[in-house]
């Protein structure tokens, strides 16, 4: 689990603490700030949420490539060597910009889903 998701989740906490006592004691200030906490807490968390999915979906890539890899290895003797490149070049750009990884790795299994759609 990503630290963002966890630190979200308790900003995300404090803020609904913090607007409850805002309700409670009628200070609409106290209210505000609450609920800004709140929505910061939610958008770290969501941040989370995708640098999460974008690991997932680069394991599994991983997963797969090794799987070709392991089939491949006596037809192709620089398989192995083309699949480390592949596995390092999949972790960069997932570390450099998550969201974007997360962005073609929906568009990636899109394509897959309509083109294996499409063949029924």
């Amino acid at each position: 689990m990503d630290e963002n998701r966890i630190t979200g989740e308790a900003k995300k906490v404090g803020g609904k603490v913090e607007g409850a006592v805002g309700d409670l004691t009628g200070d609409q200030k106290t209210q505000a700030q609450g609920k800004a906490t709140e929505l910061k807490g939610t958008a770290e968390n969501l941040v989370g949420q995708a640098k999460d999915a974008v690991r997932d979906i680069a394991d599994q890539a991983s997963s797969v490539a090794q799987d070709a890899l392991e089939k491949g290895r006596k037809s192709y003797p620089d398989a192995e060597r083309a699949y480390r490149q592949g596995v390092d070049a999949v972790g960069q750009y997932a570390k450099a910009s998550p969201l974007a990884g997360l962005l073609t790795a929906g568009a990636a299994g899109f394509l897959i889903g309509w083109l294996l759609h499409s063949r029924d």
